[in-house]
């Protein structure tokens, strides 16, 4: 028999949601009207120091609680306006996580164990972790739930902190705490953005789904001391100059689709934008990483290097060029280059999949950073 005790355990990938916030800025700065919400990893759960992150958590199974559909129904929520939320179009390749779980049918919404579509329970996801950290509770009441607005509907609460805690501590807290204070999580406010998986590696990753929501102005932000250090609202351009600097830290995802946004600086094109494109899904940018002589390059999907299948690239791919002779036999590049360092860059040479921004590239990031 086969002695498999030295074999490499297979990774494993825990599921997460992440909520970027866009909030309007009435002060306009480098041209921008709007910024972002970032948050700093406290000691005890950042990877590195001054690691900064999008809000967003661990999915937990409660997310996906029949529970939910109940309440959704008894409040008044029509079963249309939740399959709104689900893309099948029989043409989009789901990415695993957000892929249906099980063989639920779309006709019959509420009868089914737990919620089986993922752009319904991976919001909640998104909506509770952010909660959870930063105070903010995207919801909407009964009056709210008809609008059109593309914009999101945030509650104030005076008893924040002993309800942060209580989410922190039991994730069905999340559902009670809505009950009393009769709103409904916000779906129809996050619009999907992308989706991210941890290079196969790393044993113990990460695969994330990426959402975007827009706010008229800031809100209030109550942060959870164990999780979060500090939180900073910031245009794109700053925060990436903050990591040139040395004073933030991100991993690729946080990199990526920060440049995403750096040249674009208007609220209502993105808010616009958002809202249309979200209905094309997303594709997950799940890197195979290469050695090359002088450092490591992730290569992202459509790249003519991303071969084989990502989920099993379980060892570094050794190549002995530079990573400027690398990107050279490459026709098709989209890969980001000098990872963990201050001067990492992005390569893209042809249209973003699904319809999405092109991030700032390494030419352009030479000549406007």
């Amino acid at each position: 028999m086969e002695d498999t005790s030295l074999a490499p355990k297979a990774p494993v990938w825990r599921e997460s949601a992440s909520l970027i916030i866009c909030a309007k800025n009435v002060e306009i700065t480098d041209g921008y009207d709007y910024e972002l919400l970032m948050i700093k990893r406290s000691d005890r759960t950042a990877l590195i120091q001054n690691q900064c992150v999008f809000p967003g958590g661990i999915y937990d199974p409660f997310d996906e609680s029949i529970e939910w559909l109940k309440y959704f129904e008894e409040f008044g929520v029509n079963q249309q306006t939740l399959k709104n939320l689900v893309i099948v179009d029989n043409k989009t390749e789901r990415p695993k996580i957000m892929a249906p779980q099980g063989t639920g049918c779309y006709d019959r919404f509420f009868k089914s164990s737990k919620i089986w579509a993922r752009e319904i329970s991976l919001r909640i996801n998104a909506i509770r972790e952010t909660f959870e950290e930063v105070g903010i509770l995207m919801c909407r009441g009964r009056d709210q739930l008809n609008s059109l607005t593309t914009e999101g509907f945030c509650e104030l609460l005076l008893d924040k902190s002993d309800w942060q805690k209580a989410v922190h501590d039991d994730s069905r807290n999340f559902l009670q705490m809505c009950r009393e204070l009769k709103v409904v999580p916000d779906l129809w406010s996050l619009h999907e953005w992308s989706c991210w998986a941890s290079p196969a590696v790393i044993k113990k990753g990460y695969e994330t789904a990426f959402y975007i929501t827009f706010l008229s102005e800031k809100p209030d932000i109550n942060c959870d001391q164990s999780e979060v250090k500090e939180y900073m609202w910031l245009p794109p351009q700053i925060l990436l100059e903050m990591v040139r600097n040395c004073e933030i830290f991100f991993l690729p995802p946080q990199f990526y689709e920060i440049s995403r946004f750096v040249p674009y600086k208007s609220y209502d094109y993105l808010r616009k934008f958002a809202k249309e494109r979200s209905g094309k899904g997303t594709s997950t940018y799940h890197p195979i990483v290469y050695n090359c002589t002088d450092g490591m390059v992730s290569i992202l999907p459509g790249d003519d290097f991303h071969a084989g299948c990502p989920r099993v690239s379980t060892i570094y791919r050794n190549v002995d060029f530079t990573t400027d002779e690398f990107r050279a036999h490459s026709k098709r590049i989209h890969r980001m280059e000098n990872l963990g360092s201050p001067d990492a860059v992005i390569h893209l040479n042809f249209e973003p999949l699904d319809g999405h921004l092109k991030p700032l590239c390494a030419f352009q990031a030479n000549h406007k950073l």
